[in-house]
């Protein structure tokens, strides 16, 4: 039974975020990393793709089926993995942390904070942030380590659980009503 989570993740995280694009630079001149462009970019894409590659491949019980991966599922979900591990260290590690660029500072989705409150949340704990980009990271190193050794019990976990991965952020610092 495919899990419906799985299904509605990747639309979710699209809608809230914009559709995804190839990777954004975490730091500019000011050497600040923005989040809401590495969410459209390459957050978006990898997720999406882990998403897709897990889907594709899930057996009727959960989980990977190994009968339905092949090296090209494995290679795509190693890199997937890899990107999304990249781009979540990168917001960890950085000093400067932005809601977005200046020019969408006044962004507003329905049903999403506004880009001026997801600011405040982050600054009144930006280490907080950090640390749930940093699981974030584990989790996607974690999922790399697992398409790489093609360990479809473990993979199917971190994929399954990557949506809550996700959500831990997502529930502290962009949606209102978590």
């Amino acid at each position: 039974m495919r899990k419906i989570a799985m299904l509605v993740g990747p639309a979710l995280l699209l809608a809230a975020w914009g559709a995804a694009g190839a990777s954004v630079a975490w730091a500019s001149d000011d050497e600040a990393v923005y989040v809401r462009q590495i969410m459209q970019g390459g957050i978006g894409t990898a997720t999406t793709d882990l998403w897709a590659v897990g889907n594709k491949a899930m057996g009727d019980e959960g989980g990977i089926d190994p009968a339905l991966m092949d090296d090209a599922s494995w290679a795509k979900l190693e890199k997937s993995a890899e990107l999304l591990e990249s781009e979540a260290r990168g917001m960890a590690q950085a000093e400067i942390i932005r809601a977005a660029v200046a020019e969408e500072a006044d962004y507003e989705e329905p049903g999403t904070y506004s880009m001026a409150d997801v600011q405040s949340y982050i600054d009144a704990d930006p280490q907080a942030f950090r640390d749930l980009a940093g699981a974030l990271g584990d989790h996607a190193a974690a999922l790399a380590e697992a398409a790489r050794n093609k360990d479809t019990a473990t993979a199917g976990t971190l994929v399954d659980g990557l949506d809550s991965a996700c959500e831990a952020c997502h529930a502290k610092y962009w949606y209102p009503n978590g």
